[in-house]
């Protein structure tokens, strides 16, 4: 059987307009009466028609989130922050996952469009164009990008202060005495990675230590067999690294693989610190690890989006997130060279 609101009113006793003041939580509705109308919801089983909704009120409540597949749970820890802060607003999120290589982005910015989404967030989508992206503004969808981003009009921005996260890092090495401080990292192929290497020099300069080359592993892309290849070549340098600082929990992994093979300790035998607090929680033993507010980055998402939704022809705002360093004691105290 087919529940119609009009059901629900005659079984509540009540107009339609009550019925609805009810289910859009807009307007006043007596408590008891309200508890009424919503146990005869339950009890009937009615389900609401959103997409009746969304065409009366020209907004669809659906905000849609592009994303790429990756290993690492930093994106998942964005889009649940994202999920939850919609959800507090009314709002539905729709997730679009993308493989790299695909060539899946205009089809999913056509689908996005095709759902009558209300705003578009994107997490360091970096294989999107601008051009993809201005349609979505052409059609008058508002974007929020997130961590690697494109300055466009129009376009509003959450960025990670990651060379400074990454410089505090290095910083608690050597404040702990370490001065053979290997990196490993990604390609430097966007800003996120660039600033990553670029705090670690920051912080090496600053001590007056000349970065060695054979303590650098720039890895071809974030994974643990990565991690295995850059911590086996830093183990065979002439002089081994003390401490290594990666810009990815992801390489932890294989890095964590490959010590306790070879029967080495941490931090008793080599220093560590991740990035993103995500894996590193789950590694034995727990590493340190530059973490990032997902929270935060997503009440901001959000906030950014129904900024725009009432505004698009604002001024593009910029955000910048401060990481923290979530401190589980993998950097121990060095009194050698």
């Amino acid at each position: 059987m087919n529940i119609k609101m009009s059901d629900v009113a005659k079984a509540a006793g009540v107009s339609l307009a009550t019925v609805g003041r009810v289910l859009h939580n807009n307007g006043y509705v007596s408590e008891d009466k309200r508890r009424e109308i919503e146990r005869i919801i339950k009890e009937l089983g009615y389900i609401p028609n959103r997409i009746a909704q969304g065409l009366k009120s020209s907004r669809s409540n659906i905000i849609g989130h592009l994303t790429l597949f990756n290993t690492n749970m930093q994106f998942k820890e964005i889009s649940s922050a994202i999920n939850t802060a919609a959800a507090s607003s009314g709002y539905h999120v729709l997730t679009l996952t993308s493989h790299m290589g695909l060539g899946e982005e205009e089809q999913q910015i056509n689908d996005l469009i095709g759902h009558r989404v209300d705003g578009v967030i994107l997490t360091s989508y970096h294989s999107i164009s601008k051009d993809l992206i201005g349609r979505l503004i052409e059609n008058h969808i508002p974007v929020v990008m997130i961590e690697r981003t494109y300055d466009m009009p129009m376009v509003d921005r959450i960025v990670v202060n990651d060379r400074a996260s990454s410089l505090g890092a290095v910083r608690h090495m050597l404040q702990k005495g370490h001065r053979r401080i290997a990196f490993i990292g990604s390609k430097l192929g966007h800003q996120v990675e660039e600033d990553r290497y670029a705090g670690y020099l920051d912080a090496l300069n600053e001590a007056g230590i000349a970065p060695h080359e054979e303590w650098v592993q720039v890895m071809p892309e974030y994974s643990i067999e990565a991690g295995r290849m850059a911590i086996d070549q830093l183990l065979r340098a002439g002089q081994p690294p003390t401490a290594i600082f990666m810009t990815s929990d992801i390489y932890a992994c294989g890095v964590l693989q490959i010590l306790y093979e070879r029967g080495l300790r941490v931090p008793d035998d080599l220093s560590l610190i991740g990035y993103d607090n995500t894996l590193s929680a789950l590694l034995s033993p727990p590493i340190t690890s530059v973490g990032l507010p997902f929270k935060e980055i997503g009440d901001h998402a959000l906030q950014l989006l129904l900024q725009r939704m009432n505004d698009q022809e604002a001024t593009s705002c910029t955000i910048g997130i401060d990481p923290f360093l979530m401190d589980r004691h993998t950097v121990r105290e060095w009194k050698g060279d």
